[in-house]
């Protein structure tokens, strides 16, 4: 119990000092768009790319780990698709959107820090990010895209023009770039200077607590708060509850009954299956203007429980 409040009440205490600081307005208008620009562009970058070319191949290339965390979303995938269609009647963009807001976790800005906390290293939070990025981001923006352009009228040149938009604005990421050049790095065994990986390792630590700060105003901004007042309660508990208790049970049978994975490794694994959804589902949402009321409530109400949730995930494997 005390290992695991030690893991937890720093992530959340910043948290909480971000979100006091947001509601006081101290970084004035452009503080967080700026403060979440230099996570994203400039910190966190350094610490996917050294935190995968330090590592052996063999850790990263981990099929068992990769394949139960896949079909943990996957699941999560088909299970929100029937539900959102046949109960709540979605489709097209919409149901796009829940599903992505039923399925992604806050890898990047409560993920990491925890992980790193919890088990020594960022890497299950990289990882799942790294196929986040491959198979989730690029298929649900594709489909949201192709929907709304069939709405629209557009001429088949532009739909598929569009398409290969989305698929540039991936590649050009910078966290998958970096998660690309690190596995590189890693399965070819090149030796990275000792400088630059000290500069990355510098850059990275200095992304831990400015995550977790920034995730505190975010959740303290006003367009959230707004958002979050409003949509249909049954959708963002059937969300909620793919996210945080469907999704991690089906990563620990895969991990566990399919794949054998030890219980270090399944730990990382169904914690990791078990983050809340990340703000980037409300984002999305506010720019394709559809589903912005439910994503933007799913992401608070997944948030707060995990306080819950997660500290749990530790306890129940700290007694296996």
């Amino acid at each position: 119990m005390e290992h695991v409040v030690g893991v937890f009440a720093p992530v959340f205490l910043i948290t909480l000092v971000g979100f006091v600081c947001g509601r006081l307005k101290l970084l004035g208008p452009a503080g967080p768009t700026v403060l979440s620009r230099f996570v994203f562009f400039v910190a966190m970058p350094p610490l996917f790319f050294s935190t995968l070319a330090k590592r052996d191949f063999s850790e990263i290339a981990h099929w068992g780990y990769l394949g139960s965390y896949f079909f943990a979303i996957l699941f999560g995938s088909v299970a929100f698709f029937f539900i959102g269609r046949h109960v709540f009647k979605e489709s097209g963009a919409k149901l796009s959107l829940g599903i992505f807001t039923a399925i992604n976790g806050n890898a990047g800005y409560l993920g990491i820090p925890i992980c790193l906390y919890a088990f020594g290293t960022p890497l299950p939070a990289i990882l799942a990010t790294l196929i986040h990025m491959i198979f989730v981001y690029p298929v649900l923006i594709t489909w949201i895209e192709l929907d709304l352009a069939r709405k629209s009228g557009a001429p088949a040149a532009s739909t598929l023009a569009k398409v290969g938009q989305v698929f540039l604005v991936v590649l050009k990421n910078p966290l998958l770039l970096a998660n690309f050049g690190g596995v590189a790095v890693a399965a070819a065994g090149i030796a990275i200077p000792e400088t630059i990986l000290r500069t990355c390792d510098l850059l990275g630590h200095g992304a831990i607590p400015a995550a977790v700060f920034t995730l505190g105003l975010t959740l303290a901004e006003k367009d959230v708060e707004d958002a979050a007042a409003g949509g249909d309660k049954r959708e963002i508990v059937v969300a909620s509850l793919i996210k945080l208790v469907a999704i991690p049970l089906v990563a620990f049978v895969f991990g566990k009954f399919v794949f054998r994975l030890d219980i270090e490794q399944l730990a990382s694994l169904v914690f990791v299956a078990a983050l809340p959804s990340p703000k980037n589902a409300f984002i999305l949402a506010q720019r394709y203007g559809v589903y912005v009321r439910r994503a933007a409530m799913t992401v608070f109400a997944t948030t707060i429980a995990s306080a819950v949730t997660l500290p749990l995930v530790l306890l129940l494997f700290g007694n296996l």
